[in-house]
């Protein structure tokens, strides 16, 4: 939805290749998926102490004791998803803002949300720098969606949880996608796609993961 950033040493153009290459040998084949991957500098949202494993699979820490997610386990999200063309998207989780900026690439607009108001305020820097300037961000609580702005055409939550809030439920746009992590904290979750169609929801699986759980927070309600 915006210009092409033109980030990165060599080195990092190189790996950003590379990484591109490990998503398709692990299924991941959408072309504007793997377009995506390419074109947003992983390098710009992991800590300058490890730049040099940013395109490394694995996850790796940020501020606020977060994590950055795995490459392969987002694109598995994102690939459930299918964001393309989507005009309302919700985030919960902002973390790094790395997903932010691959969804942006898809949406007309995403909303962000996370209960960290540092790591909003940082994203917001990243992306701003970056051109990306179809994305808002906000420190709340990011499971109790963002009603104001409701409804919406795709909900992702960049975390997992053990029962899906029917707050976010409710705000699906008809026809609406909303894919999330279920699951303990503690084992591997399965990545559950509700679709809602009138006022039916049909739920999917679309493989499994692991990641850290969502924490609601204190945060004003929005």
């Amino acid at each position: 939805m915006t210009g092409e950033p033109d980030h990165g040493s060599p080195d990092h153009v190189m790996a950003r290749a590379g990484l591109v290459l490990n998503l398709r040998q692990h299924g991941i084949t959408d072309p504007d998926l793997l377009n995506a991957f390419e074109a947003v500098p992983h390098e710009v949202f992991v800590p300058e102490e490890y730049s040099g494993y940013a395109y490394r699979e694995g996850s790796l820490p940020i501020a606020c004791g977060q994590s950055i997610t795995s490459p392969i386990i987002l694109a598995m999200l994102i690939a459930a998803l299918e964001p393309k063309g989507a005009g309302r998207v919700l985030e919960v989780g902002t973390g790094s803002g790395y997903t932010t900026a691959l969804l942006a690439k898809f949406a007309r607009r995403v909303f962000t949300l996370d209960r960290h108001g540092e790591l909003i305020r940082d994203a917001s820097a990243r992306w701003s720098a970056l051109g990306l300037h179809n994305i808002v961000g906000l420190h709340a609580d990011g499971l109790s969606g963002w009603p104001v702005q409701a409804p919406f055409d795709r909900i992702l939550l960049g975390g997992s949880v053990e029962e899906i809030p029917e707050t976010l439920v409710d705000q699906l746009a008809d026809g609406g996608l909303l894919v999330a992590p279920v699951g303990a904290a503690d084992s591997r979750q399965t990545i559950v796609k509700i679709e809602r169609v009138d006022d039916e929801f049909l739920v999917s699986e679309h493989g499994s993961v692991r990641l850290p759980q969502l924490v609601a927070s204190k945060s004003r309600p929005l």
